[in-house]
């Protein structure tokens, strides 16, 4: 990611909680920068997956400057070409993978441990080919990013979640995600080509897709 990024002119600001000094000085610029947070200030059952999405909207709160977002995983994604130029103000960006969502059974039961009307809807109202849509690569204008951390953090502390009666790590992002993209930002966003390479088929010399995805 560092590489592409500076590469393509683009801008990074890495959120971590725990990283050695010699490295953030080592790779600090003014195009990648670094920023710490303190995992503490939310709930310990949180999964890194999951209590990201507090800190993410907490900078992006902060940076009003930002005017197009992107989140992306630091080391499952790479720049194949500035998405600058292609952009829209209303349309949300993001990854998909090749399977289908209704049959996977690790999604299955992630919206199992969500209950209510999240696991209804997943067993009632999604089509047989949907596809899953991935955590990896989000982004857009800050309007669209923003409406989407606010929902991820509302559904991520929603004390309905069957889960939380139970004493497990809450690790539902993924499952939210799904939920909240299919049924909140339906025909407002995008996924593959251009915004992004086939998932898992480590296509890294493509050019024409702004990230390349595993």
């Amino acid at each position: 990611l560092y590489k592409t990024v500076l590469k393509h002119g683009l801008s990074v600001t890495v959120v971590y909680d725990e990283l050695p000094p010699e490295l953030i000085e080592r790779y600090s610029c003014s195009q990648f920068q670094f920023h710490k947070v303190e995992m503490s200030e939310h709930d310990r059952r949180y999964g890194v997956n999951d209590v990201r999405y507090f800190f993410f909207k907490r900078l992006v709160e902060s940076k009003p400057e930002w005017q197009y977002v992107f989140i992306v995983d630091a080391f499952d994604v790479r720049i194949g070409m500035s998405p600058c130029s292609g952009l829209k103000q209303d349309t949300l960006y993001i990854g998909i993978e090749q399977d289908r969502l209704k049959s996977h059974p690790w999604m299955k039961a992630r919206f199992s441990k969500m209950g209510g009307k999240y696991d209804q809807w997943y067993r009632t109202k999604i089509q047989a080919k949907t596809k899953i849509l991935n955590c990896g690569i989000t982004g857009g204008s800050r309007p669209m990013i923003m409406k989407l951390l606010r929902r991820m953090t509302e559904v991520l502390q929603d004390p309905a979640l069957a889960i939380r009666k139970k004493q497990e790590d809450i690790n539902l992002n993924m499952a939210a995600l799904n939920y909240i993209i299919y049924n909140e930002f339906e025909g407002s966003f995008s996924s593959g080509a251009p915004v992004h390479s086939v998932y898992k088929r480590f296509e890294a010399k493509r050019t024409d897709v702004w990230f390349i995805h595993k």
